[in-house]
């Protein structure tokens, strides 16, 4: 069940498709949400929807987008701290290899801890059904979704927004790459990659290789939010100079840099053309997709 369009299908048919399909495979990931992995696949449908609703904001109109998207901010919250406390350990693991539990025994059993403690408390508590119903009443709502324009019209708008919001994230990281400003960066990235996915029938190779890229760029990005939300665990769950949280800090310290570098130095070529020549160079490739037999 990609997340793209169809050549065939009109916008409104498109995104009201699109908004079933997201809506179903969320909530059936929800159905096995006791593993973590489940988690993570209910709050990345979460996510597409959100960003195919940013795509075509201004044509279902303020109201509609605002009471969506707050309903869907509402559910993957329901998921967040079960989320968190896992990302946390494999970021540890990225860090420091297999040798984590031998190098880092007391942060380790300190996240196992908290992860365990996350994790029961998710499973006793009513965040699934909370988030099912959210998500049902969401799909109710989204099903009468009206586009007013059509076919590029109606998705040019939100591309133009979300790439130049993009770039300015991006100048401003390079200018401060504090951890608030590459995390509002990320969100920009991780929409534009999601648009990319939504329009990939029309791109050829180059623009694939651009969709790949951007993908990277994500994760490259996500790491170093983890990073900091390690960072700041291990210095709030730790008292005094600890050895341990010392030696992971320098770790963590010293991979944020080389991302920071790797991001930075990957944004500046993704991010060259003004949003104008950005949007005529997708519009050429979706006009000539659309008109192909």
């Amino acid at each position: 069940m990609a997340f793209r369009f169809k050549k065939s299908e009109s916008a409104t048919q498109g995104v009201r498709r699109l908004c079933r399909e997201r809506i179903r495979v969320a909530r059936s990931f929800l159905q096995a949400s006791g593993h973590p992995v489940a988690v993570y696949g209910v709050r990345k449908e979460i996510k597409k929807l959100r960003a195919l609703l940013r795509l075509v904001r201004g044509e279902i109109g303020t109201s509609a987008f605002r009471k969506c998207t707050k309903a869907l901010r509402a559910a993957a919250v329901c998921l967040a701290a079960t989320r968190d406390a896992r990302v946390m350990l494999l970021a540890l693991e990225k860090i420091a290899g297999q040798n984590a539990t031998r190098r880092f025994p007391e942060i380790q059993k300190v996240l196992q801890k908290n992860y365990r403690a996350r994790t029961r408390e998710f499973r006793g508590g009513n965040s699934v059904t909370m988030a099912d119903r959210i998500l049902k009443k969401t799909g109710r709502r989204l099903r009468g979704l009206k586009i007013k324009a059509s076919s590029w019209a109606a998705i040019e708008p939100g591309l133009r927004q979300g790439y130049r919001r993009g770039r300015e994230a991006c100048r401003l990281a390079r200018k401060e790459p504090s951890s608030e400003h590459l995390h509002e960066w990320r969100k920009h990235v991780k929409d534009l990659w999601f648009y990319f996915c939504l329009l990939s029938p029309a791109w050829p190779a180059a623009m694939r290789g651009r969709t790949d890229d951007l993908g990277l760029l994500g994760v490259q990005l996500g790491d170093d939010h983890d990073l900091f939300l390690l960072q700041q665990y291990v210095s709030d769950a730790t008292e005094g100079p600890l050895k341990e949280a010392v030696a992971v800090t320098r770790l963590i310290e010293t991979r944020r840099s080389q991302l920071r570098r790797d991001t930075l130095r990957l944004g500046s070529q993704l991010y060259t053309e003004t949003p104008d020549v950005f949007c005529r160079q997708l519009e050429k490739h979706w006009k000539i997709w659309r008109k192909a037999g």
